[in-house]
């Protein structure tokens, strides 16, 4: 007979989103559906203590191994006590939380010895050295999304350390490091291949088990050969992402290796930050999911050929080996394997009540092998959505269909919102945004992401045998990767598609709060009813009012100050949809989505103040769909490229309008086109919108549907839609500019224009500092910008570009008219602004545009305090987000995109 005990402690009901009157009695003799929750103390005394233990210290860790240990010996005494008492539950609660507190203390224990071993590692003592080290990279080189100073593409790589030397002495340890790189020769390492390379010795980043963090000194040195098996699935990937090139447009193409196998690294930032609004990122990444798509294929196929149940369970083994391999095996892979593989058997068998263990137990085993697990959003993510997809997917599938919902949308429905649901409060806690599209793009793309796993793991094991017909296999994916893409790009534009919400500890934990109790609430019906009727009313109303009349950007507004991270990125209205642009930040999506929110459609004048990647990184998308008349840039800058197009000054400003428009403002000069010199009507000609599943290759060599797709692709060391910096970025805009035909004046100190109502001034520099090429150009490059000042009805704007001390100078020295009423602060607020500059200029709103938590150091407190004495109001991008001035008649207004 079975135990009551058993079934009352280590069982729980799955079913809830019912209220009591709505359960489904159960058949005569059939038992209501429990899950075995015996697993699931140990598994989460496990995971706390080993993130104590990591975090905290191992010091703090072995604390509280210590107390675990007095904790034990008090249930030892409590399970004495339970196996004379007559109760089954109690024998059980007793043996469960026994075994789950010397579980526990096992962990701790690990964790202590694993952290006290990394704290003390001989590399962490050398911190602030130069040392020359030799490592093993365990996985690809990742791109950081932001340049470096150089505008080179920087790269951080996990490695494991072999050997490091320091003078004379060399020492043999090991250990996991971090390094970052910058430059083409880390892209196409391998993961297994030894490297040697010159170092910088920092502190880690996150307290993970990672020895140290090293800064590159130079280029790498390869050491030796990787892996067979390394070499093998780089060819692979090599292959399936040359295949997917042939056969799918640039954004399709980098998107479907990382949607199969993980490779990002030919991924354009645009559609990585689409995904991430419409919450779709867990696509581009491996996981689970891909995992239970290919087994369930290769079940399929195994049971067509009706295969025995161990040869068919021997294939099924060798396929997620081959693919865990493909797709790199390290700790995260892996990871997603296992949930994977836990998916399958719930969704397969049907059998939830052994899934649950089956998670408990994956979490335990993997957390033992790699305790550093248990730091990482990834792995947590994973856990708990694979968590949602046995406890609450298949409850809220059955009450969607005991409504009259088919099999498939219900069951489409409800893994949607559990994943969406549960995962929301770490989100939340990570990145301070929550997506309200989330739920309503993934149902829209399920039907393919199946398909498009199939068809590419069919393509990328066709493209290593032929490629020819892998490329015919994946002209399939076209038109579901259409719709993926297509989803992705409109869930992200829409209004209010991602909000702004208290991240960190405190903002997930009532995010977790409200998660929980709204859960808990809707399993009464009054309760569903109300929540649903509120969430239509106030759809009824607020929809229409903000896709109709949209409270950003407010009426009237003068000068927009874009919130681009740690870049410049602002824009001057010029009315009826046009603005001045200056600067387009570090990367493309920011500067895109504030041209786009302020509904810029024509950019008479696009302003390079200078050649750093913070400043032109972001050029494709400010031009993308957005006719040009004219590019400036400092004397000298950009290099003779074949087609560039070189306008005089006196071209861009005829008589006393801009692009030689005889009458009317610069506003209307894309309209009249007939008034216009032949390059600013080719610049004028409208962008074509995504419109298929394939985007034409071949529109107009010059029109900004040409210059998107070779953006997105990009060149091997390229950010994918970004440009570099100081040594490359000058001859990458010359070219973009060339094939766009956008024409390319250059200004200098003493030139005035007007458009239309705004009378712009330029400041410097003066005409005898000509650009410089080479590193030298990186050095200088700050005070080689264009100052402008712009007279408008909110007064005269100050925009200074990066100038430092010596250019601060040279324009009070030259008695140069710097006083104005809004200052953009240079240098994004750093210490080479001088108070005499801020007093001379003596502006009543000082705008800076830094990004947040820079490594920099900006703005510097002590120009704060120079602001402040004088008396002037500082907005900063990274505590408001976009800033837009508003004002008349002497009066200045400043709204922003959120609060402080």
């Amino acid at each position: 007979m079975r135990r009551r005990g058993d079934e009352e402690m280590g069982a729980v009901r799955a079913d809830p989103a019912r209220g009591a009157d709505e359960q489904v009695e159960a058949e005569p003799g059939q038992e209501p559906t429990v899950l075995d929750a015996r697993l699931v103390p140990a598994t989460l005394l496990c995971w706390g203590t080993t993130i104590v233990a990591l975090a905290g210290g191992w010091v703090v860790g072995l604390v509280l191994a210590c107390g675990l240990v007095v904790l034990a010996i008090g249930l030892w005494v409590s399970l004495l006590w339970a196996m004379a008492h007559r109760s089954e539950r109690w024998r059980v609660v007793a043996v469960v939380t026994l075994a789950a507190v010397l579980l526990g203390v096992g962990f701790a224990v690990a964790g202590v010895w694993r952290e006290h071993r990394a704290a003390t590692h001989p590399l962490r003592m050398a911190v602030g050295a130069t040392v020359r080290v030799v490592v093993t990279p365990t996985d690809d080189p990742k791109p950081i999304r932001s340049l470096s100073f150089t505008g080179e593409r920087r790269w951080t790589v996990r490695a494991s350390l072999r050997e490091y030397h320091r003078g004379e002495v060399t020492v043999r340890a090991g250990g996991s490091v971090v390094i970052l790189a910058s430059g083409p020769e880390w892209e196409s390492l391998l993961p297994g291949q030894p490297l040697e390379f010159r170092a910088r010795v920092d502190q880690p980043w996150q307290r993970d088990l990672t020895v140290a963090t090293l800064r590159a000194l130079g280029k790498p040195v390869v050491a030796g050969s990787p892996p067979w098996w390394q070499r093998a699935a780089g060819s692979v990937r090599t292959d399936f992402a040359a295949a997917a090139s042939h056969a799918l447009s640039p954004d399709a193409a980098g998107l479907l290796p990382a949607l199969v196998i993980g490779d990002t690294s030919a991924l354009p930032d645009h559609i990585r930050d689409e995904f991430k609004i419409a919450g779709l990122q867990h696509l581009c990444v491996v996981s689970g999911a891909n995992f239970t798509i290919l087994l369930a294929v290769v079940l399929l196929v195994v049971r067509v050929l009706t295969l025995g149940p161990r040869l068919a369970a021997t294939v099924a083994a060798v396929a997620l080996l081959m693919f865990v391999v493909v797709a790199r095996p390290d700790p995260s892979v892996l990871r997603a394997a296992a949930m994977g593989a836990i998916a399958l058997l719930a969704l397969v068998t049907g059998r939830r009540k052994q899934a649950l263990p089956a998670l408990c137990a994956a979490v335990i085993g993997l957390l033992a092998i790699w305790p550093e697990l248990s730091v990482r959003a990834g792995f947590a993510l994973s856990v708990i959505a694979t968590a949602a997809l046995i406890l609450l997917a298949p409850s809220w599938a059955d009450w969607l269909r005991a409504r009259g919902w088919w099999r498939l949308p219900a069951e489409v429905v409800a893994v949607s919102a559990a994943a969406f649901v549960i995962t929301t409060p770490l989100m939340v806690a990570l990145t301070g945004q929550l997506s309200l599209v989330a739920v309503a793009a993934n149902v829209l793309v399920a039907p393919v992401v199946a398909p498009l796993t199939v068809i590419g793991a069919a393509g990328a094991v066709l493209s290593v045998v032929w490629s020819p017909p892998a490329e015919l296999v994946l002209r399939c994916a076209g038109p579901p990767m259409w719709w993926l893409l297509s989803v992705a790009e409109r869930a992200a534009a829409l209004p209010g598609a991602s909000v702004s919400v208290p991240g960190g500890p405190v903002g997930g934990l009532i995010a977790a709060i409200i998660v929980a109790v709204s859960v808990w609430s809707l399993r009464c019906a009054i309760v569903r009813r109300f929540v649903a009727a509120t969430i239509l009313g106030l759809a009824a109303v607020f929809v229409p009012i903000r896709i109709w009349h949209p409270w950003w950007p407010p009426p009237g507004w003068v000068l927009a100050m874009c919130d681009v991270g740690q870049g410049d990125g602002l824009a001057v209205s010029l009315g009826d949809g046009a603005a001045m642009v200056i600067d387009v930040g570090p990367e493309p999506r920011a500067i895109r989505t504030c041209l786009d929110r302020l509904r810029i459609k024509r950019i008479p004048l696009l302003v390079l103040t200078h050649p750093h990647a913070d400043h032109i990184g972001g050029l494709t998308g400010a031009i993308e769909g957005r006719p040009v008349a004219a590019l400036a840039v400092g004397p000298g800058e950009l290099p003779a490229v074949p087609g560039l197009r070189r306008m005089e000054a006196e071209a861009l400003d005829g008589n006393g309008t801009a692009a030689s428009n005889s009458r009317g403002t610069a506003a209307d000069s894309c309209a009249k086109t007939a008034e216009m010199p032949a390059p600013a009507v080719a610049a004028c000609a409208p962008a074509s919108p995504r419109t298929g599943p394939k985007e034409a290759a071949q529109s107009s060599p010059t029109g900004h549907d040409s210059l998107r797709l070779s953006a997105a692709r990009g060149s091997p060391t390229d950010a994918p839609g970004s440009l570099k910096g100081s040594n490359d970025g000058p001859a990458q805009v010359a070219d973009l500019a060339a094939r766009a035909n956008i024409p390319v004046v250059e200004l200098t100190a003493g030139r005035e224009f007007h458009f239309g109502t705004v009378e712009l001034e330029v400041l410097a520099p003066a005409p005898g500092i000509p650009g410089r090429t080479g590193r030298a150009a990186a050095d200088d490059a700050n005070d080689r910008s264009i100052v402008l000042a712009a007279s408008t009805s909110a007064g005269r704007i100050l925009l200074t570009g990066d100038i430092e001390a010596p250019a601060q100078h040279r324009l009070l020295n030259t008695a140069a008219p710097v006083q104005a009423d809004i200052l953009k602060v240079p240098h994004h607020g750093s210490r080479t602004t001088t108070p005499e500059f801020l007093a001379a200029v003596h502006p009543r709103l000082a705008l800076i545009s830094v990004g947040a938590d820079n490594t920099f150091g900006h703005p510097n407190p002590r120009l704060l305090t120079d602001l402040a004495a004088l008396g002037v109001n500082a907005i900063r991008t990274d505590q408001r987000g976009d800033v837009v001035v508003i004002g008349s008649g002497g009066e200045l207004r400043v709204t922003t995109s959120r609060k402080s």
